[in-house]
């Protein structure tokens, strides 16, 4: 009986040696909206699960905005919460973190440049590895056709990854081409410097469409015929922005070791003296 007892607590020890330096999978940050209350403005919510920053870029500028010279549009980032144009959509819970720049219009600038417009997301990965990004994401019909990803390990330099996104149209209206929300995923997990880095962070920013050299609305991509946004309406709808990594590995103490090493040695002695 005591060699089955001491047995069966190396066999314990092992598994739990096993459990606390063993990698999983886990989410670091969430944004799913669904906890923040309507505001607007609202260019800064906070995260759903975990800790990190949430900003709006270039909805305060001073560009020419459509016909009207030197006006300026202000910030209006508001949580969408269950609206008419959701009704039908892929959208789980309803709440969308809305885009848009406000005066005289609702929309984005062709003016301003390129990846100067969309959303920013500062999260810390210390701990982790394997880093990767997922959102759900739609523009009205008026809204910027294209996005795309970036990624800092600095704070400050900003670098693009994967490839050039093309938005689904949340416009109210289900059984139209492209209707509802896209999920879409960036695997950072070849890029060392994202682990355990106190400076991470992504932008999905606004970029220009190849065929006509700046922003296209979103329903003439889809309809295969891009056209510029009209600077007067238009804006994206984040549903969801998750950033996951893999909890990296904890090294057992020195004398944790000498203890397992320990057990087994009694154990061995009395396999031995069974023998």
């Amino acid at each position: 009986m005591t060699r089955i007892h001491l047995a069966t607590r190396i066999s314990l020890a092992l598994a739990a040696s096993a459990a606390c330096t063993g990698a999983h999978a886990a989410t670091i940050t969430d944004w799913d909206f669904g906890a923040v209350a309507a505001v607007t403005p609202d260019d800064t919510p906070a995260p759903t699960t975990g800790t990190g920053t949430a900003a709006s870029l270039g909805m305060t500028n001073t560009y020419t905005y459509g016909s009207v010279t030197g006006a300026t549009t202000l910030d209006d980032v508001t949580n969408d919460g269950a609206t008419a144009s959701q009704t039908g959509s892929t959208l789980g819970n309803g709440d969308v973190w809305r885009i848009r720049g406000q005066n005289p219009g609702n929309g984005w600038n062709t003016a301003a440049p390129q990846y100067s417009q969309g959303a920013q997301f500062n999260v810390s990965t210390v701990g982790y590895t394997n880093i990767g990004v997922s959102f759900s994401w739609a523009a009205t019909t008026q809204g910027v056709a294209n996005l795309q990803v970036q990624y800092t390990t600095d704070g400050t330099d900003w670098v693009n990854v994967g490839p050039l996104l093309t938005a689904t149209v949340d416009n109210g209206t289900p059984g139209t081409a492209g209707f509802g929300f896209a999920t879409d995923t960036v695997d950072l997990s070849g890029i060392t410097a994202a682990n355990d880095d106190a400076n991470f962070g992504i932008r999905l920013v606004s970029a220009y469409n190849p065929t006509v050299g700046t922003y296209a609305s979103a329903t003439s991509v889809l309809a295969g015929k891009p056209v510029a946004i009209n600077d007067t309406s238009g804006n994206w709808r984040i549903a969801d922005v998750q950033i996951d990594g893999t909890v990296a590995p904890v090294p057992l103490p020195a004398a944790a070791w000498l203890l397992l090493s320990g057990l087994g040695g009694l154990g061995l002695f009395g396999r031995r003296r069974s023998a």
